[in-house]
């Protein structure tokens, strides 16, 4: 009974290396590193005077161990939550060094309504990574869009 339990053992074992082999094989393109990119935030339901959003929340990249680095975050401040199509808005792409593999993006993003309006949901979840590219995670009434350009 011994024999089986180690048996059993080494399987589980062997199981996690190759889990944790292939993990770090699609870690290694995007090793830690400096992250460029930008931001377009998208809610073609917009009604208010500028049909622009007003975007909060949080946008990160994360590790395969879970690890996080926020790449942009605003707090719901109601109306005086500023309107902002894209990030950054004075500039083509911002930066940020990320010390840990890059292994998804990841978006809890909302949308501002004040008055009778319920807030509206962008972004919500995570997208795997894979190198410079453009990602969408969407949400029921909109979509955030980074553009990773290096990574």
């Amino acid at each position: 009974m011994r024999l089986n339990s180690v048996g059993r053992l080494a399987v589980v074992a062997s199981a996690a290396l190759l889990l944790l082999g292939g993990a770090a094989t699609s870690a290694q393109a995007s090793a830690p590193g400096p992250v460029l990119y930008s931001i377009d935030f998208s809610n073609p339901q917009e009604q208010d005077n500028n049909n622009l959003p007003e975007p909060y929340g949080r946008i990160w990249v994360q590790s395969p161990w879970l690890q996080q680095t926020a790449l942009w975050e605003h707090p719901d401040v109601d109306i005086n939550t500023p309107t902002l199509p894209r990030y950054p808005d004075d500039g083509p792409y911002a930066f940020r060094f990320v010390d840990h593999p890059v292994t998804e993006l990841c978006a809890q993003v909302g949308e501002d309504d004040t008055g009778i309006n319920r807030d509206d949901i962008l972004a919500d979840g995570c997208v795997p990574v894979d190198g410079p590219g453009d990602y969408t995670i969407s949400g029921p009434d909109g979509s955030v869009t980074v553009h990773l350009l290096d990574v």
